[in-house]
């Protein structure tokens, strides 16, 4: 009897055990980021990062906004044979303002994905925030990940 009640507290402390516990997160590969997040960098300086991401798929394409009216990025994302970025906005990050535009005259942007994360380089043309009279160009790496 004692052998019993001994079996029957363990199977109920297993079954417990068995209940509480909650899966693993899968874990995400190097380079990927978190759900909802973006960083970006300027000619190597860090623009930040954010939690305000909003991704909206249209057909082939995926329209990318981070950040807020006066400082963010707005980007659209081309999924045809290859991903190809259509078109870049930086809004005040890293002191930098400016546009990438495929098709005039730049040097294509590259897009690649590492997990679930966008990852988009290129040079955009625009000015910085110390020096907004004169046109310059910023190289930048914005990785978003929806």
């Amino acid at each position: 009897m004692r052998i019993a009640a001994l079996t029957l507290i363990a199977a109920a402390v297993a079954t417990c055990a068995a209940c509480s516990s909650e899966p693993d997160a899968a874990a995400l590969p190097d380079g990927a980021l978190a759900a909802g997040t973006a960083q970006i960098t300027i000619d190597g300086r860090d623009g930040g990062t954010t939690h305000q991401v909003q991704c909206s798929p249209m057909g082939f394409q995926t329209a990318i906004t981070t950040g807020n009216d006066t400082s963010g990025t707005t980007a659209l994302v081309s999924a045809g044979d290859d991903l190809t970025a259509d078109s870049v906005a930086i809004r005040d990050l890293a002191g930098f303002t400016g546009n990438y535009n495929t098709g005039l005259g730049e040097a294509d942007a590259e897009v690649s994905m590492v997990g679930p994360t966008f990852v988009i380089s290129g040079t955009a043309t625009g000015f910085r925030t110390d020096a907004p009279s004169f046109t310059t160009d910023g190289k930048f790496t914005l990785r978003v990940s929806c």
